[in-house]
């Protein structure tokens, strides 16, 4: 068998694809600013000492309903689609996709771990490098059993992770002396204060029986996108019209009201002490937050179809081809805006969500036109491109040696 060659360029990529991961970097972007601007550390009273908390009260309830666990759900959707994509191509030259698969994950756990330990505690890479490697063993599987696979890790799991820690588990005063813990070191001018407590934060993360929900729900959805790229012909979108129309719907209806009852805290699934209330609140938002990742990614494929759409997926598709340095620069400008130790204005615990709009959405702008700008003179973003060519173990080519012209 040949040895594994890259593609020699992008043109065989599916683009709605690409602008689907751009919009996930949207909203990715948007629920990190939270936590990056000290806002999820701070406690009720430091909040409404913020001198916009009038407004943040309705700028964050707005985030909790629309983009907070959505859009980091729609790109581990993607990652999942991305997979099959990654294999398939590898098939149609002739090459066993699985090992270079495997190499690939390696590469991103490397990343995810440099992020996260030197930079980000909330870094999601290395999870989704460390799930990946569970992927290759649903191949061998029917579609439907990675159909309920999927769901049952997505929904199920998460719930009865809830109900069984509020059944067994004492409530615990660690969230509130770890944010206390985050909020002071994250704005201290001493990267080493920093560097410690992110350490210790994200291990905390990392053993949290809450997070056990939280991780086997990012794995439901790397199998829910996997799924989709088996069970459909992701180059003739058009036939699937009549099915996207009915999860545009029923995800929308679902995701509403399922985010609201959770966002207002009629459901609460942190209560303690019992299994019943906490297992059927969860239930409700892991139903919410998946049918409202499902509701944008189907509404967004059926305005990519038609030509009023196609230059708002032409905006977005060069940020998704370029998502990984554009994920790692989220970081950096966050790091900038907000910590202590970044020779930036150390917004940490400074401002509410009325402020972080328009942060967010002229921090996403730069990032469109930068990712633009770049693709017009290089095949790949820098990360991308190192990936690429750790994952191959080849410098790979870098600059577009001939622009197009006209």
């Amino acid at each position: 068998m040949e040895p594994a060659r890259p593609p020699r360029d992008g043109t065989d990529r599916l683009e709605y694809i690409d602008a689907l991961r751009g919009f996930a970097l949207i909203g990715v972007l948007g629920a990190n600013l939270f936590i990056f601007s000290g806002f999820s550390y701070m406690t009720d009273a430091q909040r409404a000492a913020l001198p916009t908390a009038s407004l943040d009260k309705y700028a964050y309830l707005l985030e909790l309903i629309l983009v907070e666990n959505k859009f980091m759900g729609l790109f581990a959707f993607l990652f999942g689609v991305s997979f099959w994509l990654f294999l398939d191509r590898l098939r149609q030259r002739g090459v066993a996709g699985t090992g270079l698969f495997y190499k690939r994950l390696f590469w991103l756990f490397v990343f995810g771990a440099i992020h996260g330990w030197l930079l980000w505690c909330f870094d999601i890479l290395r999870f989704y490098a460390l799930w990946g490697l569970l992927l290759p063993l649903f191949l061998r599987v029917s579609k439907k059993a990675c159909l309920s696979a999927a769901l049952f890790c997505a929904i199920l799991a998460p719930a009865l992770v809830s109900g069984f820690r509020s059944l067994l588990l004492p409530p615990s005063a660690g969230d509130s002396t770890m944010d206390a813990l985050a909020l002071q070191a994250f704005s201290s001018p001493n990267y080493v204060d920093f560097l410690r407590v992110n350490w210790l934060y994200d291990w905390y993360l990392t053993i949290s029986v809450g997070q056990i929900g939280y991780q086997v729900a990012v794995l439901g959805r790397l199998l829910l996108g996997l799924y989709a790229a088996r069970a459909f012909l992701l180059s003739d979108l058009r036939s699937h019209y009549t099915l996207f129309r009915k999860v545009l719907i029923v995800g929308a209806v679902v995701g509403l009201v399922g985010n609201f009852l959770i966002a207002r805290q009629y459901l609460d699934s942190d209560v303690t002490g019992g299994f019943l209330l906490p297992f059927c609140g969860e239930l409700v938002a892991e139903l919410g937050y998946l049918g409202l990742t499902l509701a944008y990614a189907a509404g967004l494929v059926l305005l990519f179809q038609t030509d009023r759409w196609a230059r708002a997926q032409r905006l977005l598709a060069p940020v998704g081809r370029m998502a990984l340095t554009c994920y790692l620069l989220q970081t950096l400008f966050g790091l900038w805006l907000f910590y202590g130790f970044m020779p930036g204005p150390k917004l940490m615990g400074r401002i509410g969500p009325a402020w972080l709009l328009p942060i967010w959405l002229g921090e996403y702008v730069i990032q469109m036109w930068f990712a633009s700008a770049w693709l017009r003179w290089f095949r790949f973003g820098p990360a991308e491109w190192l990936w690429r060519s750790l994952t191959y173990s080849k410098i790979q080519p870098f600059r577009i040696a001939e622009r197009e012209t006209g």
